[in-house]
């Protein structure tokens, strides 16, 4: 008889531990060097990673920083900034077909009812693409400034309200940890916050300084610098399967509010559509606890992963299904709201 357990838990320790713990180790060089730097711990991603965080500290096996999780999505982001046109060029630059309140309503996170208070049936029935289409569709927004910023008045205010509450350092810089490569939510977050960041990521499209109203956005990779999307580099064409995995019990966060219940939590948290990992997260926390171990005891015993090592490693799991035992395949189920596409399988996209 199979012990799930065992097996979810052997995956985890033999596909997850030597990324992730090539990731912590080049974290504690950063922190090495900002030991007085606030870390966030973003996203989906940011559950795992806050959780692994914490174990390395009880076994002093990493620089001990303040810290927070600190709840972000892309989509989230793209709506509470949609009536701010700087940020336009983040959430409308992604590749899209279909129509203004299909982009609404899967980018930006918008009901259809909400979508029709601010533009007419035509409107939202016309078919774009993008980026082809910005200019278009950016012109439009312009033409409805007010009343977009007046439909994500109480959510933005709710955020802010949110950041208030975690009592964040205004005089340290912030460490973002994320896997994302292009590091949107970063450059956003830089960008509401006011506040100078250094981000850390598995991938990048371009490491390197970005200054947004006087605050600086530093990207820093681990593995990869310069590639892009369809280039060909198989850790970030087939990225999915790790978003997959390094989510949270949640799923993504899509909205908050304060909460006027007496005695009740401060915010009101609400998150988008559950996958089957949701569902079932319990079997994702024996793939958590695996990888843990993995990085716990490489972390202790010096184990070391060339760049080579980690490519070779990612390529074999991520091409060939019989790397990937039969109770691991369901979890591999990610919500793709970015590209509108909903649900997505990455074993079923690349026929694994």
């Amino acid at each position: 008889m199979i012990n799930k357990q065992k097996v979810l838990g052997d995956f985890g320790f033999e596909f997850l531990g030597p990324i992730c713990s090539e990731y912590f180790h080049q974290l504690n060089e950063v922190l090495k060097v900002n030991p007085d730097a606030h870390i966030l711990f973003l996203a989906r991603e940011g559950y795992f990673f806050n959780d692994v965080y914490s174990k390395l500290i009880s076994h002093n096996l990493i620089a001990q920083n303040t810290y927070d999780y600190f709840l972000a999505s892309r989509t989230f982001l793209f709506r509470i900034c949609i009536a701010d046109p700087s940020t336009w060029e983040f959430s409308l630059k992604h590749n899209f077909e279909g129509t203004l309140d299909r982009l609404l309503v899967a980018r930006f996170g918008f009901t259809h009812h909400v979508a029709l208070e601010i533009f007419t049936e035509d409107e939202l029935a016309k078919e774009y693409s993008l980026p082809n289409d910005f200019e278009e569709i950016t012109t439009l927004f312009s033409m409805k400034l007010a009343a977009l910023s007046k439909a994500v008045a109480k959510s933005r205010s709710s955020y802010f309200d949110y950041i208030r509450s975690l009592s964040l350092p205004r005089d340290k810089k912030l460490i973002l940890v994320d896997v994302g490569y292009s590091g949107t939510i970063q450059k956003l977050l830089t960008h509401l916050l006011g506040q100078s960041t250094h981000g850390l990521y598995f991938i990048t499209t371009k490491a390197g300084d970005y200054n947004y109203h006087g605050k600086t956005a530093t990207m820093e990779c681990v593995f990869k610098d310069r590639v892009k999307m369809g280039d060909g580099y198989h850790m970030l064409d087939k990225s999915l399967f790790l978003e997959a995995l390094l989510t949270s019990p949640n799923g993504q966060f899509v909205d908050i509010e304060k909460s006027s219940i007496p005695g009740a939590a401060q915010f009101i948290k609400f998150y988008g559509r559950h996958s089957y990992t949701q569902a079932n997260f319990a079997e994702l926390e024996m793939i958590f606890n695996g990888a843990t171990d993995a990085v716990v005891s490489y972390l202790k015993n010096g184990v070391r992963f060339t760049l080579d090592e980690i490519e070779h490693l990612y390529k074999h799991y991520t091409t060939k299904s019989q790397f990937i035992p039969a109770a691991v395949r369901p979890l591999f189920d990610v919500d793709d709201a970015i590209s509108g596409n909903g649900n997505v399988n990455p074993l079923n996209l690349f026929k694994v």
